[in-house]
């Protein structure tokens, strides 16, 4: 779980697909292939689950907000692509080889024009597969992630998920895996 009081890259189309990316995290010349897909089916159950959880609660139902969407993708795609699993974006070409997340996620969220604005973010990840229930299931059985997603300030979301075969690093030991990111949001 990350949180961080809080532009715009490629469309979610140009992000999503199947993308075949040859990348060892650990710098050698051998590069190993990683498949990533899409699973778009399962990111609107991630959030009706969330909402309901909240409604639970009390608390008002999350919007979708693509420019959380968007960075959600951006996450699991390079989580996926370069075997590893935190808050930070694997960014080689800048000065940092990581971003942390309080940085990277200003490129998506809250956009130009807003004085006021916060995100959060939780991941989960599952070997060979990861369900919706699951993965809110995991966050709700967490005190961090249980708490971002009852914060009662946030307002919007985005969620992507993504499955990876012949993963690297981080998911090397297994031959799939699934990983979920939520990012939440609130800006004024």
């Amino acid at each position: 779980m990350q949180r961080f009081p809080s532009r715009r890259l490629p469309t979610r189309a140009a992000l999503l697909g199947l993308l075949v990316i040859g990348f060892a995290l650990s710098g050698t010349s051998a590069p190993a292939a990683t498949v990533l897909r899409a699973k778009d089916a399962m990111e609107p159950s991630v959030v009706e689950r969330i909402n309901d959880i909240r409604a639970a609660h009390g608390l008002r139902r999350l919007k979708v907000a693509g420019d959380l969407s968007r960075a959600a993708v951006k996450h699991a795609n390079s989580m996926g692509s370069m075997g590893y699993f935190k808050h930070d974006l694997y960014t080689p070409s800048r000065k940092s080889t990581w971003t942390p997340y309080g940085t990277w996620v200003r490129w998506y969220w809250p956009g130009p024009g807003y004085t006021s604005w916060a995100a959060g973010e939780n991941l989960a990840w599952g070997a060979p597969d990861l369900s919706a229930r699951q993965a809110v299931n995991r966050w709700m059985n967490s005190a961090p992630h249980r708490a971002n997603i009852r914060t009662a300030s946030w307002r919007r979301i985005g969620v992507a998920a993504v499955h990876v075969s012949d993963p690297l690093g981080y998911f090397g030991g297994w031959s799939d895996v699934t990983i979920v990111v939520a990012e939440f949001g609130r800006r004024s």
